[in-house]
């Protein structure tokens, strides 16, 4: 049951009907049982990995709660921590493991060789897993009370429209919405939901789903190919996965959304930040803030003098790329990106000499598009390993990238012979730029689109409406081997 499938629609149809009409402090059970169903609906295996977190999760703040012993308490807290770990690292890291200690048995020649049984990866287990750590955290630093009843914790870490791809919340905010908060049906709230679903959908349906088609073609044929063809495929799987990805957090809170409960934005036009830190400051902010408040600043943050600064970022870093998947390749994304902020920090000096020699004024017009351009290209570089199938084949791609200089394949027709035509990619280009251009208007000028939406006429607003589910019908990607369920973030 995908968020866009017709399953879904009817539980979330179904819920939002039982939710409105039972008393108010029963509303959050209806939650707690949508969110069961549809944690079901796609294998019942997973559910027993869902259901021993929420238990272990309970019990652990519980007994934390009670304990007059510091000792005790950190203890407990460890305990904790190294079982929910090991049942990640169990489920998500052992094959890739597993193949490095039999490839490290072959170079000594040791007739050793370890097998395991398929190990299934439970649904979200990321997602829920971080959520869970952050609030036994919180627990033992002080910051929250244990939640003493076990329904509503497990409605705060199955909630359905966060499970799958997040964003990340905490308890103390979530929980608030959750079970405190009135939730009275508002019309034009229901109707800025609908619209952030619909505009989410468009983002996936439409542009991800339909430059998949290309980008897979170009990485999975990466080696008869080189120059600006492999070029244009790191640009457009750094638009796809964005597209995909906020395309899903956009339905996903447009779906909370309807049931009156908000959920933090996840993404802040990250394709305009001008520098590293600035990107990750915009891009999957719930995991880029858990991050920073349970990896980065436990380890001595920027504390400790700068050597131990930039040791802490690179820890950081690997373990976001060991989170994102196990591989090599997800490592190097994840150091390479711990690379960037330590060069530009020692960078800074000579940058800004290198300026005043071009005469090029600190932001300036100029030198704000050079920023967003250079930090685009460089996240885009760095998609290339956390998009090809091994490190190796990352390398081989950008080798074949840089060592062959066609820019004639731009207008020869040779970019339609990876499944899109010419006009498919002239209406996907509307709708690129369509959605960069609402975000330029809001990064640059804060204006929120929903409200101008809401104010038009009638016939203007549902004329927009309509535009959107035509544009949806004709031009979303369909048919054979399509599986809406399919979001590139729902497999970490």
């Amino acid at each position: 049951m995908g968020y866009i499938s017709f399953l879904f629609a009817v539980l979330l149809v179904a819920s939002l009907i039982i939710y409105y009409i039972i008393p108010k402090k029963y509303q959050w059970v209806v939650l707690l049982l949508s969110s069961i169903l549809f944690y079901a609906s796609y294998e019942l295996k997973y559910f027993a990995f869902l259901l021993f977190n929420i238990l272990i999760t309970f019990l652990s703040a519980i007994y934390i709660g009670k304990a007059a012993d510091n000792h005790l308490k950190k203890r407990l807290l460890i305990l904790y921590l190294i079982t929910n770990f090991m049942i990640w690292y169990i489920v998500k890291c052992s094959g890739w493991t597993i193949s490095m200690l039999n490839y490290a048995f072959s170079l000594f020649h040791m007739d050793i060789r370890i097998t395991l049984p398929t190990i299934i990866v439970p649904l979200g287990i990321s997602y829920y897993t971080l959520q869970s750590i952050a609030y036994l955290v919180d627990v033992y630093k002080g910051k929250i009370k244990p939640e003493k009843n076990v329904f509503k914790l497990a409605t705060y870490i199955s909630y359905f429209p966060a499970i799958v791809q997040g964003p990340i919340s905490r308890f103390d905010d979530l929980s608030k919405r959750l079970f405190h908060d009135a939730h009275k049906f508002d019309y034009s709230n229901f109707c800025f939901a609908l619209q952030l679903i619909l505009y989410g959908m468009m983002k996936k349906i439409v542009i991800a789903d339909n430059l998949a088609v290309f980008v897979n073609n170009i990485f999975q044929n990466y080696s008869s190919y080189g120059g600006f063809i492999l070029y244009i495929g790191a640009v457009f799987f750094s638009i796809q996965l964005y597209m995909d990805f906020s395309g899903c957090v956009d339905i996903c809170r447009g779906v909370s959304s309807l049931f009156g409960v908000k959920l933090m934005q996840n993404f802040n036009k990250p394709y305009y930040a001008m520098s590293i830190k600035d990107f990750w400051s915009r891009w999957h902010i719930s995991l880029s803030s858990w991050l920073k408040d349970y990896i980065y600043i436990p380890l001595g943050g920027n504390r400790k003098g700068r050597g131990r600064k930039y040791l802490n970022l690179v820890i950081t870093f690997l373990i976001s790329g060991l989170w994102h998947g196990a591989g090599f390749a997800f490592l190097a994304w994840g150091l390479l990106h711990a690379v960037y902020q330590i060069f530009g920090e020692i960078t800074v000096g000579i940058r800004k000499k290198a300026k005043r020699w071009l005469n090029i004024v600190e932001n300036s017009a100029s030198d704000k598009f050079y920023k967003v351009l250079i930090t685009f290209h460089l996240v885009t570089f760095a998609w290339i390993p956390f998009r090809a199938p091994s490190l190796s084949s990352a390398l081989q791609y950008i080798k074949n990238m840089v060592t062959n200089y066609n820019p004639w394949v731009l207008t020869d027709g040779s970019l339609f012979q990876f499944g899109i035509s010419f006009t498919l990619l002239v209406f996907l280009v509307i709708n690129i730029v369509s959605v960069f251009f609402i975000e330029y208007k809001q990064y640059r000028y804060e204006i929120q689109y929903r409200y101008c939406i809401a104010q038009l006429h009638i016939c203007l607003r549902w004329g927009i409406y309509f535009l959107l589910i035509f544009d949806l019908l004709i031009f979303g990607a369909y048919g054979a081997g399509y599986s809406s369920s399919a979001f590139l973030y729902g497999g970490f």
